[in-house]
């Protein structure tokens, strides 16, 4: 069995996952109405996807986990505009109660955007939208607040991001 990396050791090429990883139930509210885009594609916090992957996000919701390239045209297809911003993340690791349960290595490359740079902790929120939290700006850092807003939430699963860009979105 392979043992948890202490959060110390983490770097931006670490790649990791738990030798039984648990399913997560928990959702959080999609970004995408009206359209089939993303459909069936994994939730945020799955965790059996290999490579480094993307999610969307607004004020409303967050995206299914989006594989591969797309077409950055499509989110104006598929995810109303409303007086919000449209931030794309690059999904980097996936906690659960209080422990890491995936990293993925950084793959995706940031357009910085003042005071946005870095990592954030996103779990669920109300039944109006998701909780975003920042975090320190490297990933050891990150995973490891990470595990604490887990644990201190009752275990509830949180997944780190990091942010690549953001565009408002009216």
């Amino acid at each position: 069995m392979t043992a948890e990396p202490q959060s110390y050791y983490l770097t931006d090429d670490s790649d990791w996952h738990a030798d039984s990883m648990p399913p997560i139930a928990a959702q959080l509210r999609n970004c995408i109405f009206g359209s089939d885009w993303l459909e069936g594609e994994p939730s945020a916090f799955d965790t059996g996807h290999r490579e480094t992957a993307r999610l969307l996000e607004t004020n409303v919701g967050v995206s299914p986990t989006i594989l591969g390239q797309f077409d950055p045209k499509q989110p104006r297809k598929s995810i109303p505009p409303d007086r919000t911003v449209l931030t794309l993340f690059e999904k980097r690791a996936v906690v659960a109660e209080g422990k890491l349960v995936r990293i993925w290595p950084h793959r995706h490359e940031a357009k910085p955007k003042r005071g946005s740079a870095g990592f954030f902790a996103i779990t669920e929120g109300t039944s109006f939208s998701h909780l975003r939290v920042q975090l320190y700006d490297e990933i050891n850092h990150a995973v490891a607040q990470a595990k604490v807003l887990s644990a201190r939430m009752n275990g509830s699963p949180v997944v780190v991001v990091r942010f690549l860009s953001q565009t408002d979105w009216y």
